[in-house]
């Protein structure tokens, strides 16, 4: 009896990292980028604007503490690349590929990584202050003590991911996926938080004072316990130890 062929379905997404990934393995970066980025960023922008189609080949290479502001770094590929302490305040990071790179305490304040997908990435202590993060993929990292603080992650993707003590200061959480987040001691004091999904989050001593548009809903579906602080018009109702009951307060 012939055997049959085994068909693993892959999402396009999924196929593009590995494919990527099997790529670069034997790869090294382009030389003349990395000497050309290390030299000048105003340089480095000049030729990027004559040369709007080549995609800037970074992977592996030791960018630690470099300061890489205002550089266009749009489409450039940093797979495994180190930038650990990196200063990328203003950066065009829009469609760039950080895939496994280690961006540890790296400035990325007021940086554009719209639709920028993290995977992998150790981003532990960054921060992202005023950052356009639309659509951006954060899900399941480790993102403890990043500071989010007014940034733009409308629609972003922080599924599954660690949150712990996470600034989200005057941030844009609207229609953002925080399901199964672990958002412990998380400040989210004057977020926008309509429509944001927080289907099983853990809000367990979060500061959710004067945030927008939260509803009871949304904290029933959540994870608090009698630390969490919630916005002046909810009120919790503690049925035991573990259930609650969330209404808006009467005017």
């Amino acid at each position: 009896m012939a055997g049959r062929k085994l068909r693993i379905r892959v999402s396009d997404e999924s196929a593009k990292i590995i494919l990527l990934k099997i790529k670069t393995l034997n790869k090294v970066a382009n030389r003349e980028h990395i000497k050309l980025l290390k030299s000048s960023v105003a340089k480095w922008n000049t030729w990027r604007e004559s040369n709007p189609n080549i995609v800037p080949d970074l992977d592996r290479v030791d960018f630690n503490g470099a300061d890489l502001s205002n550089a266009n770094l749009r489409k450039a590929n940093f797979y495994m690349t180190l930038l650990n302490g990196a200063n990328l305040q203003g950066a065009n990071l829009t469609k760039t590929f950080f895939a496994s790179s280690d961006l540890r305490g790296a400035n990325l304040n007021e940086t554009d990584c719209s639709g920028v997908k993290f995977n992998g990435a150790d981003l532990c202590g960054c921060t992202f202050k005023k950052a356009k993060l639309r659509n951006a993929d954060f899900s399941d990292l480790d993102l403890r003590d990043v500071d989010f603080s007014e940034a733009d992650l409308r629609r972003a993707d922080l599924r599954k991911s660690n949150l712990e003590k996470v600034k989200f200061f005057k941030a844009d959480l609207r229609k953002t996926l925080l399901t199964e987040a672990n958002l412990t001691e998380a400040y989210l004091s004057s977020a926008w938080l309509q429509e944001t999904d927080l289907q099983w989050a853990n809000l367990s001593k979060a500061i959710l004072r004067y945030s927008v548009n939260l509803t009871p809903a949304q904290i029933q579906s959540a994870k608090i316990d009698r630390e969490t602080k919630v916005p002046h018009y909810l009120k919790i109702h503690w049925i035991s130890e573990t259930d609650f009951r969330c209404e808006e307060k009467s005017r």
